[in-house]
């Protein structure tokens, strides 16, 4: 069983989102309405997962989540909020964040990014990811002459290479299914194959491989 400590200052988004939570099977053992609150409850509620609001009072989701990963780096958090703005996102990538939600999503996409966490792995809402690749693609091309490309290796199958350049666009696992005709087991099944050959440890990496070293350049389309 998860347990999670969920933190939002609106009490009414609190409430919503524990019983989303309880009705997917994941335990809500303690909410907070800011941030100070989930630094205090942390320690007697031992959560495996923690939500966080990123706009709360006294101490923000971005100052909280900065303290939880200098205290505990192996704790999953992921960051959720109404906002996308790239000072959030580049902020909450930075201190550690193992997720960043829209809280337009849905109960069942929720529930598994929980469950992504919690199994060390790490997820970011799809619009979101195109706005971390717009700016990583950026980077990369203003270094487009500095340093060496790694090539793929050659034990990277054609297959494998059509899911990276999707996960490079954004594509969820659902989605890169419907894309290439794949049960979503099978698109979970490469993905694996992927971290290992690469010697990465999430999508988000693939995604940041793919740019940096130009595969989307030579493998799109």
């Amino acid at each position: 069983m998860i347990k999670v400590l969920l933190a939002d200052d609106q009490e009414l988004i609190r409430d919503s989102l524990k019983i989303l939570l309880e009705d997917a099977g994941i335990t809500v053992v303690a909410t907070a309405a800011d941030g100070r609150q989930a630094l205090e409850l942390i320690d007697s509620a031992k959560p495996d997962v923690v939500l966080l609001d990123i706009r709360m009072p006294d101490i923000d989701g971005i100052e909280c989540l900065k303290r939880i990963k200098e205290k505990n780096r192996k704790l999953p958090v992921i960051m959720l909020t109404t906002y996308d703005d790239d000072e959030y996102v580049f902020d909450s990538l930075k201190f550690g964040a193992n997720g960043y939600l829209l809280k337009n999503i849905s109960q069942a996409e929720l529930k598994d990014a929980v469950r992504v966490v919690h199994g060390g792995g790490s997820l970011i809402n799809a619009e979101v990811m195109k706005k971390v690749l717009r700016f990583f693609s950026d980077m990369a091309m203003a270094n487009h002459n500095k340093g060496e490309k790694k090539p793929l290796p050659d034990t990277i199958q054609k297959n494998e290479i059509r899911i990276i350049t999707l996960i490079s666009r954004g594509l969820a696992n659902k989605e890169i299914a419907y894309e290439l005709n794949f049960s979503e087991g099978t698109v979970r099944n490469y993905i694996s194959s992927i971290l290992q050959k690469l010697d990465l440890r999430d999508r988000t990496q693939i995604a940041i491989y793919a740019v940096q070293n130009g595969i989307l350049e030579v493998h799109e389309n």
